[in-house]
């Protein structure tokens, strides 16, 4: 009975390695033919602009809202923390580099990202079971030039400038904490932060977001394209293409964050 077991689950894990192992190179293939149709000319820019609004514009609410109660939060943890030590001075400077570095991009690919890699898999993945992609295929209208480049580039180009201004309202919302529950003065606040802060942490930053909001889109448009079974495979298509991005958020941040504390003496 047991000899039986052990093969069993030996079948299912290996089943689903082989399983992970396809998937992963379907992707990669999927993501070097988008990122081919991305640099390619000529490029659509009137569908570029259309989903640089659903992309970028509409996402600037939830993620300015998230990105001041993540100034808020560091700043007054970080605060209470130092100020056993005595070294509440240094807030200001510690949170604008852990906002800038990792917080900031990593919370609004999380916050972009679930909510554009839905709506992508869920668009996408209702044209291919309605089959109006395999009507365009069959006009010979490319697909991925239609439907991938355009969500892509908005993706990646404009999740940069949404963490920007995401930065500007975490170091408002910081600012805010440290004068009324720390006694930090903001014209002081400014003042370390510009002295111990570097551009460098910002260019880290947003070089971060670039990597997400291809990310973001790639996992999305995927997903989306690859979708069957239905209104109930357009559900489960979303929900996979939501958690796969998360982790590929993290696992891309662990990876470029290791990369530049290695570059970081040479860069600052």
């Amino acid at each position: 009975m047991l000899h039986v077991f052990n093969n069993t689950f030996v079948e299912a894990f290996g089943a689903q390695i082989l399983r992970f192992l396809r998937e992963s190179g379907a992707l990669a293939r999927f993501a070097f033919r988008s990122w081919w149709v991305c640099v390619r000319p000529p490029w659509n820019y009137r569908l570029i602009m259309d989903q640089a609004l659903l992309i970028g514009v509409r996402s600037l609410p939830v993620a300015l809202m998230t990105a001041l109660f993540v100034g808020l939060v560091g700043v007054l943890q970080t605060g209470v923390q130092l100020n056993k030590f005595g070294a509440k001075s240094y807030v200001p400077a510690i949170a604008f580099i852990a906002n800038a570095r990792e917080m900031i991009p990593v919370f609004i690919a999380f916050v972009v990202g679930s909510r554009v890699a839905a709506s992508i898999t869920a668009e996408l993945g209702s044209m291919r079971v309605t089959e109006q992609i395999d009507a365009m295929e069959i006009l010979n209208v490319d697909p991925f030039k239609y439907l991938v480049m355009p969500r892509m580039v908005a993706s990646t180009v404009l999740l940069p400038f949404v963490s920007i201004l995401c930065l500007m309202a975490a170091f408002v919302g910081g600012m805010i904490v440290a004068a009324t529950g720390l006694a930090i003065h903001p014209q002081e606040y400014y003042e370390v932060s510009r002295k111990f802060a570097y551009l460098s942490d910002v260019y880290f930053g947003l070089v971060k977001t670039v990597v997400f909001g291809n990310i973001i889109a790639l996992v999305g448009c995927y997903f989306g394209y690859h979708t069957h079974g239905g209104a109930e495979g357009v559900g489960r298509a979303t929900t996979t293409s939501v958690v796969v991005t998360l982790m590929l958020i993290l696992l891309t941040n662990f990876i470029m964050t290791r990369w530049f504390v290695v570059l970081s003496p040479n860069l600052n």
